[in-house]
């Protein structure tokens, strides 16, 4: 029998783990956003952070703050790397979009064998426990894992729409994301914003895969189906909108984790491609607002390509 506590113990744990769903999706939609790429080796990226953290907290006994550094170091080196020596030398080739495609899902399992040999094949965390102090707030167990997550979640958004909305580069980032010929034609360098827009990912990716390896188990190839969760929430959320992809991962989490009310725990994978399936076949350009809350939304959680653009050209004319 459904309770009350039950229903608010399930919706807060829900929200809670969503969290790094959130910072994945954002992440890819970011990615997709500005450098028009769907990109598939970011599951290479996620476990390229992991097994970083891993190896410095729970092989090399070192402080949980030197593994959270280096689960964001390795994740903007390897975004980098995969940047420069790959997406941009297939731009050099004018390699088509499937050929992008295939070379992120090589990227992308190459990554994980390469984990398996190195790490082996068991499931394993960053910290040698995955239990947390709980504290109860009215009848609802709050882990001391929940609070910092949510926080570190709703930070890096924030951090990162300031850095869109005020900052040169950001405003650079959306210019090249509406008509990146255009905004090359005022002065602005692409690849450099590309490069800006892996990095970002890397960081909102570090983030995210330090929180699930201190939360969850993690296998070489658990990377595979956490990029599905954000590739679901991207396209449900509206391709180009990167809020959107956050707001949806956000829903779609709650939905997935409070379905343990209704079928089996072992049934909640399941429900991932039934995300991927409902997104592909019946929402390909996401999500529809009626007209007046769409307005709304844009203006509350979207920033404006038009007003990114025009930002970015007097700044570059000032320069030349």
């Amino acid at each position: 029998m459904l309770t009350f506590d039950t229903i608010a113990q399930v919706l807060w744990t829900s929200l809670a783990t969503s969290s790094y769903l959130v910072l994945f999706a954002v992440a890819f939609a970011l990615v997709l956003k500005v450098n028009q790429i769907f990109n598939f080796a970011q599951a290479a990226v996620m476990t390229i952070a992991f097994y970083s953290a891993h190896a410095v907290v729970s092989m090399a006994g070192q402080p949980g703050v030197l593994g959270f550094l280096a689960a964001l170091g390795s994740a903007m080196l390897a975004a980098a790397i995969l940047e420069i020596f790959g997406f941009r030398s297939l731009r050099r080739r004018r390699a088509s979009q499937m050929f992008v495609f295939i070379f992120t899902l090589i990227v992308s399992e190459l990554v994980a064998y390469l984990a398996m040999l190195i790490f082996g094949t068991w499931p394993t965390t960053i910290f040698p426990s995955l239990f947390w102090p709980v504290s109860l707030v009215g009848n609802v167990a709050v882990s001391a894992w929940d609070v910092p997550a949510l926080g570190a979640m709703l930070g890096s958004l924030a951090l990162l729409f300031v850095f869109l909305r005020y900052s040169q580069p950001g405003r650079f980032m959306i210019a090249v994301a509406d008509n990146p010929d255009l905004a090359e034609l005022y002065g602005i360098e692409k690849n450099r914003i590309y490069l800006y827009a892996m990095l970002i990912a890397g960081l909102l990716i570090g983030v995210g895969m330090f929180l699930y390896g201190s939360r969850a188990q993690v296998q070489a190839t658990t990377s595979i189906e956490l990029m599905l969760f954000a590739i679901a929430a991207t396209i449900i959320g509206g391709i180009g909108n990167v809020w959107g992809a956050a707001l949806t991962a956000i829903v779609l989490g709650v939905v997935q984790n409070g379905s343990v009310l209704f079928i089996p725990s072992e049934w909640q994978g399941f429900l991932l491609y039934v995300f991927l399936f409902l997104a592909i076949v019946f929402f390909p350009n996401g999500v529809k607002l009626p007209e007046r809350k769409r307005g709304l939304a844009r203006k509350v959680a979207s920033v404006d390509l038009g007003e990114g653009a025009a930002a970015a050209k007097p700044a570059t004319a000032g320069e030349g």
